[in-house]
């Protein structure tokens, strides 16, 4: 589906003003993160006709009374408060209230590269067939070795597959679909999703790509840019990391109920293989530990081979063990909630309407 076309031709200053911004933010707890991300956006070619609107998701006085003080400085600066509701939810209150032409939404933990807006508004300005635009969110530079060793699994075709480009910049602005396209670092232009209420759905993370599966439905156009970079913090643990990539396989099968046909084979690797492990003591087939054997010489290759590419030979060990963290985490999240879809509604979402610990 991919198809790579030149670099965008750079729109004109009158077309790029005529398009008014509006900038999403949720948040909830991580002030110190706020405050980075808000700055690099405030230095950045932010448009004079720009909204930026924080969402304070759950009660928060320190950053609520932050935004306060930058909103005094700057009307542009918006605060929005809500009761504490899970981040899909939170976004599609902010959606009740934004005017811009284009809807940008970022976390509040990404930090922005200086020409990040002007350049999606040149992209939209010079395209008006283009509805969707993101690009990947890169570890930051002065992030720990675990933390850049986490980024090189994501951005890892063994550690993340088919989604790898949403972690790296590569290749050209190009069409895409959900593979390339993450909500930490994505535009939409409003009216294409104006009629959509709500316009995410109540899941446990990546609740765009469900929204952006059914844009795809419609024909809407979608574009990937690698120049369109935003810095997204790592998780700083093993058990983090875990965490987030099991949350990452319950969405996948959230979006596969909803949506049957965005699943790919290759989402199912993992599972499967975690099933396999499961059942390694039993000597069930004639070979069967050629499956286990195959994938430690692809552990130990694609380590060696990020480890090389980074020219950190300090990551090896961390990506050695991080890799099995991934696919077995994933696994089982994807695991875990088909079951949970098994279950009676009740009890399904009476588990699934506790937040999570993300903004």
């Amino acid at each position: 589906m991919f198809s790579e076309t030149p670099s965008i031709a750079s729109a004109s200053p009158a077309s790029r003003v005529a398009l008014s911004l509006s900038i999403v933010v949720p948040t909830h707890g991580r002030l110190a993160s706020l405050q980075k991300c808000l700055a690099s956006i405030l230095a950045s070619d932010l448009p004079q006709r720009t909204e930026l609107l924080v969402i304070c998701n759950g009660s928060d006085p320190p950053s609520e009374e932050f935004v306060e003080r930058l909103a005094v400085a700057d009307p542009r600066i918006h605060l929005m408060r809500h009761e504490r509701v899970s981040p899909a939810e939170a976004r599609n209150v902010a959606l009740s209230q934004v005017q811009g032409d284009i809807v940008y939404f970022l976390d509040d933990d990404v930090t922005v590269v200086p020409d990040l807006l002007s350049r999606a508004l040149d992209t939209f300005a010079s395209r008006p067939d283009i509805d969707v635009l993101g690009g990947p969110n890169l570890t930051p530079l002065d992030s720990s070795t675990f933390e850049k060793s986490v980024g090189y699994v994501l951005a890892s075709r063994f550690g993340s597959a088919r989604v790898c480009d949403r972690y790296r910049a590569v290749g050209t602005i190009r069409a895409t679909d959900d593979r390339a396209l993450i909500l930490c670092n994505l535009a939409i232009r409003r009216h294409a999703i104006a009629s959509r209420r709500p316009v995410f759905g109540d899941m446990v993370c990546n609740e765009e790509n469900l929204l952006l599966g059914m844009l795809a439905r419609e024909n809407r156009t979608m574009l990937h840019d690698p120049g369109l970079i935003v810095y997204h913090a790592r998780r700083g643990s093993a058990g983090e990391f875990a965490r987030q990539t099991f949350r990452y396989g319950r969405g996948r099968w959230q979006n596969t109920a909803a949506l049957p046909g965005s699943l790919s084979p290759v989402f199912l690797i993992p599972p499967l293989f975690l099933i396999y492990l499961v059942l390694l003591p039993l000597p069930i087939f004639r070979g069967h530990l050629m499956p286990l054997a195959a994938y430690g010489i692809l552990l130990v290759a694609f380590s060696a081979f990020e480890a090389l590419r980074a020219r950190s030979l300090r990551a090896l060990p961390q990506l050695l063990m991080l890799f099995p963290v991934c696919h077995l985490a994933y696994g089982a999240g994807l695991m875990w909630q088909f079951l949970l879809s098994t279950r009676p509604a009740e009890a399904v979402k009476a588990r699934s309407e506790v937040p999570t610990g993300d903004a």
